[in-house]
């Protein structure tokens, strides 16, 4: 038998090191992933959250109640609060609506929207 077939192959312990190499490349590879999908879901929130921040402006400068059904999107219930100060010497009110998801609490806002509208009253 010589030498040259006898050091054919992969010993026991060269494999183990490609299979750990392997392992550990596949969890950055999904941790990666991961933080990709949940950056994803983050931006998909904030854009339905300004969806609905704009439909509150709306309802507010046509001068009808937000009703609560307009505050469900994508299956996601959204707290909305709007409130509106003047700007002196303008015949404006300055109206600013902040909208973040119900579950995560008022406080939690995604989005803030502004708009100047000429009111005659308070947003309601």
């Amino acid at each position: 038998m010589d030498n040259h077939s006898r050091d054919a192959g992969f010993t026991l312990i060269e494999t183990l090191v490609a299979l750990a190499v392997l392992a550990i490349g596949s969890m950055t590879l999904m941790t990666g992933v991961e933080r990709h999908a949940a950056g994803t879901r983050g931006l998909s929130d904030r854009v339905v959250a300004r969806w609905v921040a704009e439909n509150a402006l709306a309802a507010t400068t046509l001068g009808i109640t937000v009703d609560p059904r307009w505050t469900v999107a994508l299956g996601v219930e959204w707290s909305v609060t709007q409130e509106a100060r003047p700007l002196t010497g303008s015949g404006l009110h300055a109206v600013t609506v902040q909208v973040a998801d119900a579950a995560a609490g008022a406080n939690a806002s995604l989005v803030s929207l502004t708009g100047y509208l000429a009111l005659m009253g308070a947003v309601q």
